[in-house]
């Protein structure tokens, strides 16, 4: 295992990054060998998703009472991510609360991508999930665990520029790890991304919860008649996908519910709907 880094007491500026943490996530260790920016990631199984990711590890965190829990995850450290030890009482003062999980990671963001290269990455994709002006951190993060369970390998989500950041701290724990895996995209001119999700060959359906929309049960993949790939489209509680989404998608779709019931939370709307029409039958 990497030899352990005492810190004892909470305003050892090397793990500055972790100081505060309720405070918010606003572009943690800014510095020259992390020029977008890092994030963190809250225990042992969030721990375990960002080393099998594709974002670098920075450094762990651990309670001393945990190091022999979780001595076989930090023995698979990277040889740079240095690990941090502290008593339990310190790690509680870093953090600004008591932390109960007694493992905490921090990740290297990567470079936002052009258009061009956004595109491609969409092209390349075997489905996508479109996100329009998604604020809350619990349907985020529990969207991507939905889009990991539900959508095919390789699904990658499109946000608009008003969402919530996938890799927020909140957002990254109720995905349990999985915004860590699964790739997402922002697409700046949010105007254009109808018509650019269409034509890197998708079928575009947005979820709305009109009742002039077509049925959920017509739209299953092995009913559709188009053979080009889905994107699915779901806008944020309460205001739904925007009037110009909505006019410039392939179908309108909605989830069939008991009447008077007004909609449902959007991270289960989604869960449905990939359940339907990704995996049809089954």
């Amino acid at each position: 295992m990497h030899p352990l880094i005492e810190v004892s007491h909470s305003s050892d500026p090397r793990v500055r990054e972790y100081q505060s943490l309720k405070e918010g996530d606003l572009a943690r260790g800014i510095d020259v060998s992390c020029p977008h920016g890092s994030f963190i990631c809250e225990g042992a199984l969030v721990a375990e998703h960002l080393l099998a990711s594709t974002y670098p590890c920075r450094s762990f965190l651990i309670a001393r009472s945990k190091l022999d829990a979780h001595r076989d995850l930090l023995e698979r450290a990277p040889a740079a991510a240095p690990v941090y030890v502290a008593d339990d009482p310190v790690l509680h003062e870093v953090v600004g609360f008591k932390f109960h999980r007694g493992l905490l990671a921090s990740g290297a963001r990567k470079a936002p991508l052009s258009e061009v290269e956004s595109l491609r990455v969409m092209k390349a994709a075997p489905a996508l999930i479109a996100l329009e002006d998604l604020t809350n951190l619990d349907n985020m993060g529990g969207l991507f665990r939905c889009v990991s369970a539900l959508a095919p390998e390789g699904t990658v989500v499109v946000l608009s520029p008003q969402s919530v950041d996938p890799l927020y701290r909140k957002a990254i724990r109720v995905s349990m790890g999985h915004s860590l895996r699964i790739p997402f995209i922002t697409l700046q001119d949010w105007a254009q991304a109808p018509e650019q999700i269409c034509s890197a060959g998708f079928e575009l359906i947005a979820l709305t919860p009109d009742p002039d929309a077509e049925a959920m049960q017509g739209v299953v993949r092995g009913q559709s008649a188009s053979s080009r790939k889905l994107a699915l489209a779901l806008g944020a509680e309460g205001p739904g996908l925007s009037k110009h989404f909505l006019a410039s998608a392939d179908r309108r779709v909605r989830i069939v519910q008991r009447p008077g019931v007004d909609s449902l939370n959007v991270m289960v709307a989604g869960a449905i709907a990939m359940s339907a029409l990704f995996r049809p039958g089954g």
